[in-house]
């Protein structure tokens, strides 16, 4: 199955009036269903003026210019009424219309850091009550080997400041 236009040729489509699209690519499709098989050639097109895109069927398809002479019918083409997109693409400018201006972002960056300095500041302190509470035990288990001379205290101190080192050292 060949079809009627080539990879570039300049196309009008049945419904689309006073637009032209150039032949994108083309697929052949060879559709079997209970009643028969249908073979049929579907051509991916886009708007020469704006880019959006289209499918169509090779039947809804005119010539309107080969491949090879498209640059200077383009060069003469008149689109003074040529029809407005109406692709329901997203244009990201309709959301952010204005983009933040550099005082903003820089006051932005200034409440970032002091985020993260209240965080540092709150994890050391964490960490300054871990401690404080490791060498509570320990001296605790140190007075009591002391008082008593029951190696046990003496053992559980030691475990304690073992404990201590290994978590200094990650």
């Amino acid at each position: 199955m060949k079809p009627e236009f080539a990879i570039g040729d300049i196309v009008a489509v049945d419904g689309y009036e006073n637009q032209i699209f150039y032949v994108e690519s083309w697929s052949e499709i060879k559709r079997t269903e209970e009643w028969g098989v249908s073979e049929y050639v579907e051509f991916e097109l886009t708007d020469v003026i704006n880019g959006e895109f289209l499918d169509a069927f090779e039947t809804d398809l005119r010539l309107i210019c080969r491949k090879q002479f498209a640059e200077d019918y383009l060069l003469d083409y008149d689109m003074t009424n040529y029809p407005e997109p109406t692709s329901t693409a997203v244009h990201w400018a309709d959301y952010f219309p204005k983009l933040p201006s550099v005082e903003s972002v820089a006051e932005l960056g200034k409440g970032l850091e002091r985020v993260a300095s209240d965080m540092t500041k709150k994890k050391a302190q964490e960490n300054a009550e871990k401690i404080d509470v490791a060498l509570d035990e320990y001296n605790d288990y140190m007075r009591l080997y002391a008082a008593f001379g029951d190696a046990e205290y003496k053992t559980k101190a030691d475990g304690v400041m073992a404990k201590m080192r290994r978590e200094a050292g990650e």
